[in-house]
């Protein structure tokens, strides 16, 4: 019982006074009949306990065995890859530039984030403040949290920056922050925060969530779903700071004016390099656990240039773990990018009287519209290109966009590519390039196949006609050399480009040494946290153990002190006083 009552108390150090605490246990420890009854108390509550975890653990296998038997929607597709069996109630694994989803198990399920919501608080609060602005700790804030949930022990009144705040709900998962974050941007009360959370949810695309605290403890309207949470993520892990923080071992929050205390804290978060469950590819990730939610993650990895969300709600510890894992390396096995302008051949674009801008005063031509030289697509490596049905539509388009091309399977969508048009500054296009010599009337491709090329024809013409794509038209920049098998009219000859070789090595050397430095100050200082933090530790303990001696020891001193003066004077007043010598004589 007394070990029980001291891992409270040092659990729930910020709301127990140590004077209290210390004079309890002494008190305790002197009445022997008392303590063989707490004895007997305990032996009986831990055979209780034992009982209950034998109860929970079926409750976690038989959990783990219904998810399990859940249907996996991706599977179903015909000729896609198989999926793994997880035990997660939801889970998908998303392309996070193409937006494919790979994996998809009840993907709009609602269910409850728990503290996976912090990533929705902590994104948009980098967002719309800068790292140094200062929080306030309120009462509200402080106080409103379950004292068994995760919190730093902060104090109302006390100030901390939007950057220590950041990190410790990312790190610590400290719901206490999430409040006080929450308070800082709405102005208002936490409470109003949800109606921010909500409407920037709905902008990165969510359909299935409604969002009322920031820090995700239990609520009946608080929920989301896998596909949401993907979506969120999308934006949180293309913002680097984040991730990094996210991906940091340990929470040091140094005292300051604002702050009186030495914070330090672990981050339990198993992927992360140093974890049981390090994943070599991991981006950043963010854990979440309540009873109602059981245990949820949100993680991203990048691999050979493939970047996935992985997204498993309502599962169990450490399966969740094992299922992110599989999930990755399932995603990274069987699916690769392909990129549209090097592999579409359906929308070239080869009839230059309809889309090319005409010949320039040099000689040079350039097609008005060309494929965005970046878009790719997500493809399973049991189809080929060819088994992709794309779509084009030339409705909701972004400026300088004509047409967008969807490219799906079954039903499945794998990703976009724009039809742009062209702008002297971007590079070559897929298009052919044609000069005047070379433009041939015996060309007879059918140009934008598959698509209204009356309607694309007007467009283009228009565009010209207006000067869209006139200024510079095929002009090469500095920036854009000609092809290697273009001439340059001009100058007689073909465009030659130099290269200072000396330079370019000395570049290379400076930047190779820099990342160098880098790296090894990195592992210096990764090295230092891990040598030092025991003794960091144990410091921190003995000096608060001291300063808790030296004050007793003070009030006793001067107990003892008192006690003196007081015999002192008492003794001062016994002490007989002297005859008089002279009483007896008379002068």
């Amino acid at each position: 019982m007394c070990i029980i009552i001291h891992r409270f108390c040092v659990r729930y150090k910020g709301y127990i006074r140590k004077d209290l605490y210390m004079r309890f246990l002494k008190h305790f420890s002197y009445r022997s009949f008392f303590t063989k009854a707490v004895m007997g108390i305990s032996a009986i509550c831990l055979f209780v306990s034992n009982g209950l975890s034998v109860s929970a653990a079926t409750i976690k296998e038989e959990n783990i065995a219904r998810n399990q038997s859940l249907a996996v929607q991706s599977n179903a597709v015909d000729n896609w890859p198989t999926g793994p069996v997880v035990s997660a109630e939801s889970a998908i694994l998303m392309d996070a530039d193409t937006g494919a989803i790979l994996y998809a198990k009840n993907i709009h399920q609602k269910e409850y984030p728990a503290s996976t919501t912090k990533i929705l608080t902590t994104l948009i609060a980098s967002e719309r403040c800068s790292m140094d602005e200062i929080v306030d700790f309120s009462y509200d804030a402080v106080h409103d949290i379950d004292p068994g949930s995760n919190h730093i022990a902060i104090e109302p009144g006390e100030q901390l920056t939007m950057e220590e705040c950041l990190n410790a709900i990312l790190i610590r998962s400290a719901n206490e922050v999430s409040f006080a974050v929450a308070e800082h941007i709405s102005g208002t009360t936490w409470q109003d925060f949800g109606d921010i959370m909500n409407e920037c949810a709905k902008e990165l695309g969510c359909v299935d969530s409604h969002f009322v605290n920031p820090n995700g403890l239990p609520n009946e309207d608080h929920y989301t779903s896998a596909y949401d949470l993907a979506m969120i993520g999308k934006a949180f892990f293309a913002n680097e700071a984040l991730c990094k923080m996210t991906m940091t071992h340990m929470l040091h929050i140094l005292p300051s004016e604002r702050q009186p205390d030495d914070i330090m804290e672990v981050n339990k978060m198993e992927l992360i390099p140093g974890g049981k469950y390090a994943y070599p590819y991991l981006v950043g990730c963010k854990t979440g656990y309540t009873d109602a939610a059981r245990s949820t993650l949100v993680s991203c990895a990048e691999k050979d240039g493939m970047k996935l969300i992985c997204v498993v709600m309502r599962d169990e510890n450490p399966n969740y773990y094992e299922d992110t894992i599989s999930l990755f390396d399932y995603g990274f096995g069987n699916f690769g990018k392909v990129n549209i302008a090097q592999t579409e051949t359906k929308y070239n674009i080869d009839n230059p009287g309809a889309f090319y801008s005409g010949n320039d005063i040099f000689g040079n031509s350039k097609p008005i519209l060309e494929l965005n030289q970046n878009d790719c697509i997500t493809l399973p490596n049991t189809i080929t290109f060819e088994d992709a049905v794309s779509d084009i539509s030339y409705d909701n388009t972004d400026p300088g966009q004509v047409a967008v091309i969807t490219y799906t399977y079954h039903d499945v969508v794998l990703g976009t590519a724009s039809i742009d048009f062209t702008a002297s500054e971007k590079g070559s296009s897929v298009f052919r390039d044609e000069t005047a010599e070379t433009g041939d009337a015996t060309a007879s491709t059918e140009p934008m196949q598959e698509s209204d090329s009356t309607g694309a024809t007007q467009e283009s013409e228009t565009a010209a006609a207006d000067g869209t794509a006139g200024d510079g038209g095929g002009i090469p920049t500095a920036a854009q050399p000609t092809d290697s098998g273009e001439e340059d009219t001009a100058s007689g000859g073909p465009a030659v480009i130099f290269i200072n070789v000396v330079k370019v090595f000395f570049w290379i050397l400076g930047i190779a040494v820099v990342i160098f430095l880098i790296l090894l100050l990195r592992a210096f200082i990764k090295n230092y946290h891990f040598a030092h933090r025991s003794t960091r530790l144990t410091w921190r303990f003995n000096r608060r153990k001291n300063r808790s001696r030296s004050r007793y020891r003070s009030v006793d001193q001067d107990l003892q002190n008192r006690r003196r003066e007081a015999i002192r004077q008492a003794k001062k007043r016994r002490k007989p006083k002297k005859p008089n010598r002279f009483r007896d004589f008379d002068f």
